[in-house]
């Protein structure tokens, strides 16, 4: 449950309320923390859909950087780099949906300390525009674990720079695709998709 205490410490639940200077100081430490691990962040829509946009971006330029074998592998999932963003980010939405279904012994225990039903969360979830959820939090690990892929967030926080996120099961490959993620945890927290600069 490592992944979980830590991301729930920069949890888009964040009860605090915050104002405009709490956002400017969130900006720049975001700012500082890709700049120190040399990531560059391109800017995605905030509609609750923030995370799989994010999320497409970096599949789609893995997948067109490598065609052959990685974009095979997630054309059997029902995505294609031809796709338009949009759809490729509701896509990975019914995936992480499915991927719950499949799986609800193992991602249920992620609500375990809440008093939440796993059906009703997914029933939620599965609308698009719905990112204020437990399960919202899951989705990089849920995503990790479905392409065998590691995914790096860079944070808005100063304890907390970076989370790295790993498939549960580790494979015998010793190399996977990493895809960046920069997240600003003011107010309801937003997602941007992000690239290591060569």
């Amino acid at each position: 449950m490592i992944f979980d205490n830590l991301f729930r410490l920069c949890s888009c639940r964040n009860e605090m309320h915050h104002s405009d200077e709490d956002y400017l100081l969130h900006e720049q430490e975001l700012n500082r923390n890709l700049s120190n691990a040399n990531v560059q962040r391109v800017q995605v829509k905030g509609d609750g859909n923030c995370l799989f946009y994010a999320l497409a971006q970096g599949l789609i330029y893995e997948m067109k950087k490598d065609a052959n074998y990685f974009g095979r592998q997630l054309q059997t999932f029902g995505l294609s780099a031809d796709l338009p963003l949009t759809s490729f980010a509701k896509r990975l939405r019914q995936i992480c949906v499915e991927q719950w279904k499949l799986n609800e012994d193992f991602y249920s225990q992620f609500l375990s300390t809440e008093n939440i039903s796993f059906t009703k969360e997914l029933r939620r979830f599965s609308k698009t525009g719905v990112s204020d959820s437990i399960l919202g939090d899951v989705v990089p690990l849920t995503i990790a674990n479905t392409f065998n892929i590691d995914i790096l967030i860079i944070t808005s926080l100063a304890n907390l720079a970076q989370i790295e996120v790993k498939p549960s099961q580790q494979s015998s490959s010793t190399y996977r695709k990493v895809i960046y993620l920069a997240y600003n945890q003011y107010d309801l927290g937003h997602y941007d998709a992000a690239y290591h600069r060569n």
